[in-house]
């Protein structure tokens, strides 16, 4: 059926919409780990977060298929999920993304990116991948 997967950020009671990729599953940790360079010291706020995400799913996909967003009424629990990838909350309540897996196979959440700091991340890296992705 594909690589389903489904992303929502969320800062305290706060929530975004819900991000659903068909086939982007197993791209969890690259999307997860771009989309932290990406937003930077701006990881807190929860709306550009939640755009970047979308961005970085899509990751310049021409079609029509295989992503969309709906509104969500509450934050995902892991019973929301599709199968494959499963949940995945992008907290950003303190300012740092912290990454929280329901079901699915990312579930232990042991290779998804751990919180870092502004300081701590790479800018040399950041660059990079944004170069490589408007390449």
């Amino acid at each position: 059926m594909g690589e389903r997967i489904l992303f929502q950020v969320v800062k305290n009671d706060q929530f975004s919409p819900v991000v659903y990729c068909h086939w982007s599953g197993d791209e969890a940790r690259d999307i997860c780990e771009r989309l932290m360079i990406r937003m930077g010291c701006r990881s807190s706020d929860l709306q550009y977060t939640a755009a970047r995400l979308v961005q970085e799913c899509i990751n310049n996909d021409k079609g029509n298929l295989s992503f969309g967003i709906w509104n969500a009424d509450r934050v995902l629990t892991e019973e929301d999920g599709h199968g494959d990838g499963g949940v995945i909350l992008i907290d950003v309540s303190d300012g740092l993304m912290e990454f929280k897996c329901m079901g699915g196979y990312w579930r232990d959440g042991d290779s998804l990116p751990k919180r870092k700091t502004y300081e701590e991340m790479d800018f040399e890296n950041f660059y990079n991948t944004l170069k490589s992705i408007n390449a």
